[in-house]
C-alpha cells in the first residue's frame, strides 16, 4: 500500500512539473520568443529566467532619433534633446509570471568592479554577482525594474517589464478577426458585424489606424509588434479595450505623425492594458474623454520634446504603469483622476506631475506610490519638476500625493509658478510621506508661487515630507532647498 501511495505521488509530482516547465510557456511564465522579428535587438544584454538559458528574455534596443535638419515633423527646438542624447540608448525587454522568479543577466562587456542597481529601490532588490559578466536577482512580484551597471550606466541601461499572468486572453478565436503577420489588407475589408481584432506574433504595419465604430476589442498577442498607432475619434468610438502582452511601436511613423493611442471628440471608456508603447515620436497614451483605464503598459524610447507620456481625462485611473518621457510624464488636467504603483523616468523636460497648461480644471485627485528612477533636468523652467503649473487660467484643488520617491537625486522638486495674468486656483494640496533626495549643489529652485497676487497658493499640507533623508519643516525648509515663495499663503508641516 505504501508503495503504491509514493508512486502515485511520483505521478503527481511529475504531472506537476510538466505543467509548470512545458517549454517557454508555463502556467507561472509566459515568455515572448522574438528573436526573429526584424526590430533592433541588443547586442549588449542577454537576459534568461530560472537558471534556463533556454528560456531567454528577448531584449530590444531603442536608440535616440537621428537628427538632422529638414527631416518630416521636425520642429525647430529637436535639435537640443537629440544632440543632447546621441549615442544614447535603452534596452528592454519584457515576460509574465507569478510566483518568484530568478533574472539573470548576461553583460557582452567586462563589468568587474562596477556598482550594480536594480531600481526601484523601495523593493531592495539584492544583486548576486557571477562573474566578471554575469550577474542575478530574484523578483517575488510582477513590476517595472531599471538595472544599471556603473555611475552612468543608465545611458545603455536595462529595463525588465515583469508583468503580472494574463487573466483574459481570447479563447474563442472564432469571434475576432485574426490579423496574420504581414497581413496589410484585412484591416480594410472589415465587416461592420465585425467588433474585435487579434493581432497574432509577428510584424504589423498598420499606419494610423483610425478604430471603426464596431470595433471594442484590440488583442496584440505576446509576440506581436505592430507598427502604427490606434486612434479612436468619436462617441461612437467609445468603451474599446486595447490588450495583450504585444508591442505598439511608433518607430515606423514620421515624428510627431500620431499619437500612439488617442481617443478624442467624445470617446470615453478606453482601456490600455499589458502592451509595451515603444519608439515614439508624440503623447504614448492621449485619453481625452472620461472613465478611462491605463494599466501595466509600459512606454519606453521617446527622445524628442512633445513625448508626453500619459494623458487620461475626468475620472481616469492610471496604474502599474511605466513612463519614459521628455515631456510631461502624467498630465492631471480633470476630476477625479487616481494614479498609483507608477514607475517614472523623466529626459530634460517637462514635468512628472504637470497641473496645467491651457485652462485645465481639475479637482479631487490622487497619486499614491510613485518611484521615480530618474529625471534629466538641466533647468528649472516653467514645466520642469515633480510637480508642476506652466500656465495660469484654471484650477487645481484637493490633491492628495502620497509616498513619492525618488532613486536618484532630482534638480528640484516644485515649479507652481503659474505664468500669464490669468488667475489659477491651486488650494488644498496633501504631500504625504515623500522620501526625496535632491542635488543641492545644482542650485534649482523650488517655486510656488501665485498668479500676481490674484489666486494665492494655499492650504499646502507638507506630512512627513523628506529631503535627502530629513523631514522638512518650516524652520529647516530654507536650510534644505532653495525656494522662490510669493502670494503663498501659510505652509502647514506636520
Amino acid at each position: 500500500m505504501r508503495t503504491k501511495v509514493l508512486l502515485f505521488i511520483v505521478c503527481l509530482c511529475i504531472s506537476w512539473m510538466n505543467s509548470i516547465y512545458a517549454g517557454n510557456k508555463t502556467a507561472t511564465l509566459v515568455t515572448y520568443p522574438e528573436k526573429n522579428l526584424r526590430v533592433q535587438q541588443s547586442e549588449l544584454y542577454r537576459v534568461y529566467l530560472n537558471d534556463d538559458t533556454d528560456n531567454d528574455v528577448t531584449i530590444f534596443k531603442n536608440v535616440c532619433n537621428t537628427y538632422f535638419k529638414g527631416m518630416p515633423g521636425q520642429r525647430k527646438n529637436d535639435d537640443k534633446p537629440l544632440t543632447k542624447f546621441k549615442g544614447r540608448s535603452i534596452h528592454w525587454g519584457h515576460f509574465s509570471f507569478q510566483g518568484k522568479v530568478k533574472v539573470t543577466v548576461r553583460v557582452n562587456k567586462d563589468i568587474e568592479g562596477k556598482k550594480i542597481k536594480v531600481y526601484p529601490s523601495r523593493h531592495d532588490i539584492k544583486v548576486n554577482k557571477q562573474d566578471a559578466n554575469c550577474f542575478s536577482f530574484m523578483l517575488d512580484r510582477p513590476g517595472q525594474f531599471s538595472v544599471e551597471i556603473g555611475e552612468d550606466g543608465y545611458k545603455e541601461g536595462l529595463l525588465i517589464f515583469a508583468d503580472p499572468m494574463e487573466t483574459d486572453v481570447p479563447a474563442d478565436l472564432s469571434k475576432w478577426k485574426v490579423i496574420e503577420k504581414g497581413d496589410k489588407t484585412l484591416l480594410s475589408t472589415l465587416s461592420v458585424k465585425d467588433s474585435a481584432l487579434y493581432f497574432k506574433k509577428g510584424v504589423h504595419d498598420i499606419g494610423v489606424y483610425k478604430v471603426p465604430s464596431n470595433i471594442k476589442r484590440i488583442y496584440l498577442e505576446g509576440g506581436a509588434w505592430v507598427f502604427g498607432s490606434f486612434i479612436m475619434d468619436g462617441k461612437a468610438c467609445s468603451n474599446v479595450k486595447i490588450y495583450g502582452r504585444g508591442v505598439l511601436s511608433g518607430a515606423r511613423l514620421h515624428l510627431r505623425e500620431s499619437h500612439m493611442v488617442e481617443a478624442k471628440n467624445g470617446a470615453d471608456g478606453i482601456i490600455v492594458d499589458g502592451i509595451v508603447i515603444a519608439d515614439y515620436s508624440f503623447f504614448a497614451v492621449r485619453l481625452l474623454g472620461t472613465d478611462n483605464e491605463v494599466a501595466w503598459t509600459k512606454i519606453v524610447g521617446g527622445w524628442i520634446y512633445n513625448c508626453d507620456g500619459i494623458a487620461a481625462y475626468a475620472n481616469s485611473t492610471i496604474r502599474n504603469c511605466f513612463i519614459w518621457a521628455n515631456d510631461d510624464n502624467i498630465k492631471i488636467y480633470r476630476d477625479n483622476i487616481v494614479v498609483e504603483d507608477v514607475v517614472c523616468w523623466q529626459l530634460d523636460n517637462g514635468a512628472i506631475f504637470q497641473l496645467n497648461w491651457s485652462n485645465s480644471v481639475a479637482r479631487n485627485c490622487r497619486v499614491s506610490r510613485v518611484d521615480i528612477v530618474r529625471a534629466e533636468w538641466d533647468s528649472d523652467r516653467p514645466n520642469n519638476g515633480i510637480l508642476s503649473c506652466r500656465n495660469g487660467g484654471g484650477a487645481d484643488e484637493g490633491f492628495v500625493f502620497e509616498d513619492v520617491r525618488t532613486d536618484t537625486p532630482v534638480t528640484h522638486i516644485f515649479r507652481l509658478s503659474p505664468l500669464g495674468d490669468k488667475d489659477q486656483l491651486i488650494k488644498n494640496f496633501l504631500f504625504k510621506d515623500w522620501d526625496v533626495w535632491v542635488d543641492v549643489s545644482k542650485g534649482k529652485k523650488n517655486y510656488m508661487e501665485g498668479v500676481k497676487g490674484q489666486t494665492p497658493l494655499s492650504g499646502l499640507i507638507f506630512e512627513n515630507f523628506r529631503v535627502n533623508g530629513k523631514v522638512l519643516t518650516e524652520k529647516s525648509m530654507h536650510e534644505m532647498l532653495r525656494w522662490s515663495i510669493l502670494n503663498c499663503e501659510k505652509i502647514d508641516f506636520r
